[in-house]
């Protein structure tokens, strides 16, 4: 059996030689996951001798992650929102880019004001924007995907997170089958990478998680043209959109949804100051 310490410094050379960006720390929070232990316990355990088993876990992980798999794939769950989403290939990975989505909804206080809200989230993937709204605030949620892999994601993670009877789950092409004027919030986290740009997605993404939920088409909007378009016939009287978008999409969506009649158009930055999420009110 070898030290703690011993492991981390090989696996870390390991991963570095093979273009694994930050090997220290993924390697650290491989070990955290295959130790059950918080990752900066690992520095009073640097004597510690792993078991066979523990060793072979280590070997399985480094192996994939050295194979560019995504770290949250192998370890197979990922924080989001506070809360911990079980993670697979079956989906995107939920990102922090995606929490300030969340957090304008949870914002917006005239939605709120109504009497049990009906919320619609479309491309749902692992679930983690329709769990995280449903764990903060009730209302009635019907999370939408085209992917039955993705919803049966999505489905594990309200179980997990014990949210199972506050979701609806419907399989369909964004709001095709919607009743009309039956919700008072669409949100959504679309496809919106631009077809060229795909190449060039680090392998981690581009390699693993679904094209489906990347590709965006020639200039990245298809998607949210086509919702943007459908909105106005499931939208309530004085409804809202919200849209997560890329970091230089704000100008065009918000061309997009002025030339569809929107009302209130606005683009809100993230941490970094890009363009993160759109929202806007049904046309009159």
């Amino acid at each position: 059996m070898k030290r703690l310490l011993e492991i981390l410094q090989a696996a870390t050379e390991y991963l570095a030689a093979r273009g694994v960006e930050n090997a220290r720390l993924v390697t650290e929070q491989l070990m955290s996951h295959v130790l059950e232990c918080p990752r900066l316990q690992l520095y009073v355990r640097f004597e510690s001798l792993l078991t066979e088993p523990q060793l072979e876990a280590m070997r399985r992980g480094m192996k994939r992650l050295a194979a560019g798999e995504p770290l949250q794939y192998v370890v197979g769950d990922t924080a989001f929102m506070g809360h911990l989403f079980k993670t697979d290939r079956r989906a995107l990975i939920p990102r922090p880019d995606t929490e300030p989505l969340v957090e304008a909804v949870l914002a917006c206080e005239p939605l709120w004001a109504r009497a049990q809200p009906a919320i619609v989230e479309v491309g749902t993937g692992s679930g983690c924007i329709a769990i995280s709204l449903a764990l903060a605030r009730p209302a009635a949620y019907t999370a939408i995907d085209v992917s039955p892999e993705a919803l049966a994601l999505a489905r594990e993670n309200a179980d997990r997170l014990q949210v199972a009877d506050r979701l609806a789950f419907q399989e369909g092409d964004l709001l095709a089958g919607l009743g009309a004027a039956s919700v008072d919030a669409v949100v959504a986290n679309l496809p919106y990478i631009r077809t060229a740009d795909l190449a060039a997605l680090p392998r981690h993404i581009r390699d693993f998680e679904p094209a489906l939920a990347l590709d965006g088409g020639v200039d990245g909007l298809d998607c949210i043209r086509r919702l943007a378009g459908q909105a106005p016939d499931a939208l309530r009287a004085d409804g809202w959109l919200f849209l997560e978008i890329g970091f230089d999409q704000g100008a065009a969506v918000r061309d997009c949804l002025g030339e569809l009649g929107y009302a209130g158009v606005t683009v809100r930055l993230d941490a970094g100051g890009r363009d993160r999420v759109v929202s806007a009110r049904r046309p009159a």
